[in-house]
């Protein structure tokens, strides 16, 4: 493994405390992970304490509730901050609309509200805050207290037409700036909307201190634009990098996405619950199936039926899970590697990743969009075939791939001139701009969901967490690297300890599902055919409110909220893309370093637009 080498700085996290070989840095986080384990009961009356007189209304529900006026709000986000709360993990809005029932369970009266998801890190301590909010009275701006907050007010800006004041940058991020409308709002017509032609965009720089735009004519023709996407190989996907040079160096950054922005988010609202696992396909298409799993999870849990999920279902999403971050990691190395130069290392791995799909395809059915998981199970079973193709995989094809491509990159010069001191971000940056996954255990956290908070019964396997120290974009390889080793490590076990207790949830557990009897039923029992089709017609119904759950997807936390009002389809579903709070970072990540650096550090945090842009 990669962590046996003396001078490569990667570590493991054993549990969720102990740790060898660590740096000075890794040891301050360990430190602070030693007081894991409050709660939500003990948060809720601590944050009630620490900031009595600031909120409206408090609540105790999925994590503890805070209703908080505009006016109110920065002095309540500096308590928390005081208190360790250093990240806003999401942030987002809704439409209430006219819906008076809903606005009396989030505890406003106004047409909308802008939800704040706090977290701190490494005690896992989470608190959401609700903030009033409508047309005419902005919301103050989050982004002197939290850098990371950035982005997210903009899709908010964007979306809802909700104005952060004090903002830095407060314009569309989506979408075009001439477009016309609010699409999340509920009286946006999903139907007859005019079609809109252009790509109306003024690019506004961040650049190096003392960069700013020179009055001097002279000095100012002495930089250059660059274009970069957004059908450009090095994108890795349809968005647009916007360069200002001196030379070859970077000294201002402008990105544009939205190329890739299906609505996804919109379109849930007129899904069956059941629907959209499909959509999640289309987030981080590189490794699907987490996305699915972690989607259908959260359901599961809501309705109150998790623990009467098969345990070989269970197990079966972990193993398939798994496969996928492999996959990904795969993509993410190999690609960068082709972005540098090196070839070779892309065609290993990809080698290893068809092979990895043609499980999938025996598996569910499809190769990269997979939705291969559904409520209460997964939709087909593991043959013996397909077991033992897994196997061949974990113990010899990708162990093969992983020595070469070690051997061919790991201590090439070339590579480490090319990946080490680029792109640094620390810890407490990456923490403020909200990483997580793989970006944020480069620079040394140890923080990964399936440890600090397991799901999916991975609190049954024996595994590590690998991080690194400096931040820069070779630690990220080294610990994408190492993951795939330890994932591997999860596949086996799973595989050595299959359960055999089914693939659903049997009818008889009077479960919260329309579960869906035996076909041969179907066809020779009335009972059976009226069951079956109430289910397909009218599908999952969680209960009133709303609910939080997030996992740890390929490149980090991905996270869905969701409101039901006790219908078949959603009030609103909120996605947390991981790649969108790492991609903002990455203007400041690239500013100083040449123009050919930019694509080591854009390979090393993995963006996927299909997540970014939703």
């Amino acid at each position: 493994m990669f962590s046996n080498r003396k001078d490569d700085f990667i570590f493991l996290l054993r549990g969720k405390n102990e740790q060898k070989n660590s740096k000075n840095q890794i040891l301050r986080f360990q430190e602070k992970s030693k007081i894991m384990g409050k709660t939500k009961q003990e948060i809720y009356e601590k944050v009630r304490i620490l900031t009595e007189g600031l909120y409206e209304r408090s609540t105790l529900r999925d994590m503890p509730e805070f209703v908080v006026k505009p006016q109110n709000l920065i002095m309540f986000e500096q308590k928390l901050k005081e208190d360790g709360f250093n990240m806003i993990l999401d942030l987002f809005g809704v439409d209430f609309y006219d819906n008076e029932r809903l606005k009396e369970y989030a505890g406003v009266k106004t047409r909308f509200a802008v939800i704040y998801h706090f977290l701190k890190i490494p005690q896992n301590e989470r608190v959401r805050v609700i903030v009033p909010a409508d047309d005419s009275t902005p919301v103050p701006s989050s982004t002197k207290l939290f850098r990371g907050a950035d982005w997210f007010e903009r899709e908010v800006y964007d979306l809802l037409g909700i104005k952060f004041e004090g903002h830095p940058d407060l314009r569309r991020i989506m979408l075009p700036e001439d477009f016309e409308g609010h699409p999340l709002r509920k009286d946006f017509p999903t139907k007859g909307v005019k079609e809109y032609i252009g790509t109306k965009y003024t690019p506004r720089f961040v650049r190096l201190p003392g960069k700013e735009k020179p009055e001097d004519v002279f000095e100012e023709g002495s930089r250059m634009i660059i274009n970069v996407g957004p059908t450009h190989p090095a994108t890795h996907g349809t968005f647009r990098m916007i360069f200002e040079l001196e030379g070859e160096d970077i000294i201002g950054v402008d990105l544009e996405i939205g190329y890739l922005h299906r609505g996804v988010e919109k379109n849930g609202e007129n899904m069956r619950w059941e629907d959209f696992i499909p959509m999640t396909d289309r987030l981080n298409y590189l490794s699907a199936y987490l996305n699915n799993m972690i989607y259908t999870e959260m359901i599961e849990r809501w309705l109150g039926i998790w623990d009467d999920v098969p345990r070989r279902a269970k197990y079966i999403r972990v193993i398939l899970g798994e496969l996928s971050r492999i996959a990904d990691h795969l993509v993410s190395i190999g690609t960068m590697a082709v972005d540098l130069g090196a070839l070779t290392p892309f065609w290993y791995f990809f080698k290893v990743r068809e092979e990895i799909y043609s499980v999938f395809e025996w598996a569910v059915g499809a190769r990269l969009t997979t939705s291969g998981t559904s409520f209460g199970g997964v939709r087909r079973d593991l043959d013996e075939k397909t077991i033992q193709k897994i196997r061949y995989i974990i113990d010899e094809l990708l162990p093969r791939a992983l020595k070469d491509v070690d051997n061919l990159l790991t201590k090439n010069r070339i590579f480490i001139d090319r990946t080490r001191k680029i792109g640094v971000i620390s810890a407490e940056e990456a923490i403020e701009w909200g990483f997580t996954g793989p970006s944020l255990r480069g620079s040394g956290v140890a923080w990964d969901i399936r440890k600090v908070q397991p799901y999916g019964l991975y609190d049954e396997f024996d595994f590590e967490i690998p991080i690194a120290t400096e931040g820069d974009v070779y630690s990220r390889y080294l610990v994408r690297m190492e993951e795939m080793v330890q994932s591997a490590k999860i596949i086996r076990q799973a595989l050595d300890n299959l359960p055999d207790d089914g693939i659903r949830i049997k009818s008889d557990k009077l479960a919260n599902l329309p579960t869906l009897p035996d076909k041969k039923y179907v066809y020779t029992q009335i009972e059976a055919l009226i069951h079956h089709f109430k289910g397909i017609v009218e599908g999952v119904v969680p209960p009133y409110g709303w609910y939080y759950f997030g996992g740890e997807a390929a490149n980090g936390e991905l996270g869905f909220f969701a409101i039901s009002v006790g219908k078949r389809t959603p009030w609103r579903i909120r996605t947390r893309p991981p790649c969108f709070a790492i991609y903002q970072a990455f203007r400041h990540m690239v500013l100083g370093h040449k123009l050919a650096d930019f694509v080591a550090v854009l390979g090393s945090i993995n963006i996927v637009a299909g997540e970014l842009d939703r």
